[in-house]
């Protein structure tokens, strides 16, 4: 699916969130950290032969939201869709990940992150993952509840069956002070 408008080509990425071309927040090394992290749990999963992928950008239209054009910092889609897809369009998928995880940066709007985890469900997303590092938190927002989990908590749910990701283990070593 192609955007409406052009899409430049930057570092960090340019997102389409709400109609506005904004460009991502340089990711700090913990912040890169997280992202690796995240990538391996979920390639490490021994669910659904998907994949995990890292600032992919995902172009798709959601009901009650304008096209988007996604790069959610690590996103899972399913084998099934891979293969729906094909090896070309798979570089840049024409549709919401089934799993979407988004770190949150200094300072990131909250309007736009809401616009994009409202985009993300509303497009088909089972789950998005709001990983805040100074809190040491992880929010999961799903279609019919939101879920906060906290240091000593296992981040789980049900579109990720048999999948546990130790809030301890995520932010093990990594200096997240402020």
């Amino acid at each position: 699916m192609r955007s409406p408008v052009e899409i430049p080509e930057t570092k960090p990425a340019t997102e389409l969130i709400d109609g506005e071309l904004v460009q991502k927040l340089g990711g700090t090394q913990r912040h890169q950290e997280l992202e690796f992290r995240w990538t391996a749990a979920l390639r490490d999963w021994d669910g659904d032969p998907g994949t995990a992928i890292h600032e992919v950008r995902h172009a798709f239209r959601a009901p009650g939201h304008r096209f988007a054009a996604l790069v959610p910092d690590v996103s899972y889609i399913p084998r099934a869709t891979l293969d729906a897809l094909g090896d070309a369009v798979a570089e840049e998928p024409p549709c919401a990940p089934d799993v979407a995880v988004e770190i949150l940066s200094a300072g990131e709007s909250e309007r736009r992150l809401a616009w994009k985890i409202g985009a993300y469900l509303a497009a088909g997303t089972q789950v998005v993952f709001v990983v805040d590092p100074p809190r040491r938190t992880v929010i999961a927002h799903a279609p019919d509840r939101t879920t906060r989990f906290g240091p000593g908590e296992i981040v789980a749910h049900a579109a990720l069956p048999d999948f546990g990701y130790p809030i301890d283990d995520m932010f093990a070593d990594l200096y997240l002070g402020e």
